[in-house]
C-alpha cells in the first residue's frame, strides 16, 4: 500500500508540473557511484528536466543509469602446460527514476562565484542483474570436474531516494551552466525474497541549459 501511494504521488507530480508556464531547464551529469553490496564503484549517468518555479526552487523528473561490472574466480583450467584462472562475470544495470526538488542559493554567487544547491529526490529503481560463466574443466579439483556454461538474468526493483549537495557556475554571457555534486542514494532492491543493497555515495559533473519562458 505504501509503495502504491508513493508511486501515485510521483506520477501525479510528474503529470501536473508541465502545466506550469515557467522557465525550463535540461541537465546532464556523468560520474561515479558506489554500491554497498557489490562493494564497487560504477559508471553513473543522470538526465533531468526541471521547471524553475522561482530563483530559489526548481523541481522535475530525473532518469539515471548506474552500471557496475565485476568478476570472481570460479576455478582453474589447464591451457597447454599452463593453468589459468576461470572467472564468472556479473553486470548490474540500474535504472532509477526520481522526482527531484531542488533548493538554490543564487544570492551566494556575488560572494563565492558559484550557486550552491541542495537536491532531494524520491522515486523507484529497477535493476537488471546478469551473471554468466563459461564452460570449463576445473583442474583444481581431483578428479577434474566439468562445468557447463551458465547465464542467469534477474530483475530487481524497489523504492529509492537521494540527497545531493552541489554548486553551479555560469560564465558571463553564457546560457550554459556547469555543475558539480556529491550525494548519497538509498536504493535497496528486491527480487522474490532476495534483497540487494545498491545504496551508496556518488560524485558527478554536468551541465545545465535553460529554455522556454523567461529563458536567459
Amino acid at each position: 500500500m505504501k509503495k502504491t501511494a508513493i508511486c501515485f504521488i510521483l506520477l501525479l507530480l510528474m503529470a501536473a508540473t508541465p502545466l506550469l508556464a515557467v522557465e525550463k531547464e535540461l541537465q546532464g551529469r556523468i560520474g561515479a557511484g558506489y554500491a554497498t553490496d557489490p562493494s564497487r564503484f560504477g559508471l553513473d549517468l543522470a538526465f533531468q528536466h526541471t521547471w524553475k518555479l522561482d530563483p530559489y526552487f526548481v523541481m522535475g523528473p530525473e532518469v539515471g543509469f548506474f552500471w557496475i561490472q565485476w568478476d570472481r574466480k570460479i576455478g582453474t583450467e589447464g591451457v597447454g602446460a599452463a593453468r589459468v584462472d576461470v572467472k564468472a562475470d556479473t553486470n548490474s544495470y540500474v535504472l532509477p527514476v526520481f522526482m527531484n526538488a531542488q533548493l538554490r542559493l543564487p544570492v551566494m554567487k556575488k560572494y563565492i562565484y558559484v550557486e550552491p544547491f541542495l537536491t532531494v529526490g524520491l522515486g523507484w529503481g529497477v535493476m537488471i542483474l546478469h551473471y554468466s560463466q563459461p564452460s570449463f574443466e576445473d583442474t583444481s579439483q581431483t578428479p577434474n570436474k566439468q562445468y557447463d556454461d551458465e547465464s542467469i538474468t534477474k530483475f530487481f526493483h524497489g523504492f529509492s531516494w537521494q540527497l545531493i549537495f552541489g554548486a553551479a557556475f555560469q560564465p558571463d554571457g553564457s546560457k550554459v551552466g556547469f555543475l558539480g555534486e556529491l550525494g548519497y542514494r538509498g536504493m535497496k532492491l528486491e527480487y522474490d525474497n532476495t534483497e540487494v543493497d545498491m545504496s551508496g555515495f556518488m560524485i558527478r559533473l554536468g551541465v545545465r541549459y535553460p529554455f522556454g519562458t523567461s529563458g536567459k
